[in-house]
């Protein structure tokens, strides 16, 4: 279906297109843009331009380390969560059982639970048990929020998948654990990847849990973050958001120049 930007019609649906793209990147334009200033506080547009507030973010220990321990918990969150939750998603679709509804309800549960709940119930609970402590336990707690992320986007592709093929390459001799390796990951890959990718955003991003099973020596960059506000909002803040944007957009980048090289 095409639509005649001519028309009335077609010129009132790109007016509005804009004004919603507008709507969502001027505010993380401004937080790129803002810390560019030379003042001791943030004003858009920025006076005077300088890099000194990226340069102060990155010379910060505080900022580099806590990236750091976010980005190493966010990896083992996205590596374990993936893992499980398209075993998960396999067997709920592949089996038929009772109390499969149930057991899909109760992977998907803790997207309803309010995280400052789940994160008091944690803390009283890795205290009690000492099962976990430091960057395990909140990678632990970061799976447990992530897990049902990647099962909600998983179900439907694996529900959609033809179970025919699995069945036709186990009759030309692959074994049942070569079929779901070289026939089922292959065609639910879309899935994996979007749901990976989830989960390490929201591990990343993630700043209830943290605050409540982080080390306090070791704490992760959204409560570093949340910390400097708290004590006195600095440009050097709004640089370390700023320099996340960039990241963002670099990757997103080289992930379109690989798909367009592939292809």
């Amino acid at each position: 279906m095409t639509i005649d930007l001519k028309s009335p019609f077609g010129a009132l649906l790109l007016a509005l297109t804009i004004i919603a793209f507008c709507y969502l990147l001027l505010p993380i334009l401004v937080i790129v843009v803002a810390p560019l200033g030379s003042t001791g506080y943030l004003s858009f547009p920025p006076q005077s331009l300088t890099l000194k507030w990226y340069q102060a973010a990155l010379n910060d220990t505080r900022y580099v380390g806590s990236f750091l321990t976010s980005l190493k918990v966010a990896t083992i969150t996205a590596i374990v969560s993936t893992v499980i939750g398209i075993l998960a998603a396999h067997g709920l679709t592949r089996y038929e059982f009772r109390g499969r509804k149930f057991i899909e309800a109760l992977f998907l549960s803790p997207l309803i639970l309010p995280t400052l709940v789940l994160a008091v119930g944690l803390s009283i609970f890795f205290s009690r048990t000492g099962l976990l402590t430091g960057t395990a336990r909140l990678a632990a707690s970061h799976v447990i929020v992530c897990t049902p992320y990647v099962i909600r986007v998983s179900l439907p592709v694996f529900q959609r998948f033809d179970r025919t093929l699995e069945e036709a390459a186990q009759n030309l001799g692959a074994t049942p654990l070569q079929s779901f390796l070289m026939v089922l990951l292959p065609v639910v890959r879309p899935a994996i990847i979007a749901g990976a990718v989830m989960a390490f955003i929201t591990s990343f991003d993630e700043v209830v849990l943290a605050l409540f099973l982080a080390e306090p020596s070791a704490p992760t960059l959204p409560v570093t973050i949340y910390s400097a506000v708290q004590l006195g909002f600095d440009p050097s803040v709004a640089a370390v958001s700023g320099l996340l944007v960039l990241l963002t957009m670099a990757l997103m980048v080289i992930y379109h120049i690989f798909g367009a090289v592939r292809d």
